[in-house]
């Protein structure tokens, strides 16, 4: 898994979250709504960009997250 990401989930979750490549929405515990719009607003910052309500409502993982970034990279 990716440092930026771990990165990104630690400035969310806090330096002590256990998280892999497939953790997703319902295998973390504080993965809420209202850290769902935080974890969103630091992606976003990372790839200098918004996203759209579609792709928000598709991040519900750690690889969709990740391959986000990735792909953001290459552009």
């Amino acid at each position: 898994m990716d440092s930026l990401t771990k990165k990104i989930f630690k400035n969310v979750f806090g330096k002590k979250i256990n998280i892999n490549i497939n953790s997703d929405i319902n295998s973390i515990y504080k993965w809420d709504s209202l850290n769902h719009i935080k974890l969103i607003s630091e992606i976003e910052k990372v790839i200098k960009r918004k996203l759209n309500i579609s792709q928000v409502i598709q991040l519900t993982s750690v690889k969709k997250i990740e391959n986000l970034i990735k792909d953001n990279e290459r552009k």
